[in-house]
């Protein structure tokens, strides 16, 4: 899930649905991609910010209900989260992506 384009709170509203949706689509994992592969520093403000809540996140165990935390691969530029089973996997269907705020 390409996460670019979005300000920080859509693209993390997004990832949570995304995660959501994947896990219940039966998938084994899902890579949220967030870009700032150079930003290797925490930040609050400014480029990598999209990066830095999503790590948070994963870290502080937001994901837990679909994703085995012990297991997400933090990329420089993206997260790879595996999924855990569903005990009922539907077929797939995904949501509508928000309009992107930035270009």
């Amino acid at each position: 899930m390409d996460l670019h384009g979005h300000d920080v709170r859509t693209a993390v509203s997004l990832a949570l649905r995304r995660v959501a949706e994947a896990y219940n689509n039966g998938l084994d994992s899902i890579e949220l991609v967030h870009g700032a592969a150079d930003v290797e520093e925490e930040v609050t403000e400014g480029r990598g910010r999209i990066k830095w809540e999503l790590r948070r996140m994963v870290r502080q165990g937001a994901f837990d209900t679909y994703a085995a935390r012990d297991q997400a691969w933090e990329k420089a530029g993206s997260i790879v989260l595996t999924l855990k089973r569903p005990q009922n996997a539907r077929r797939e269907t995904w949501s509508d992506e928000p309009r992107r705020t930035y270009r």
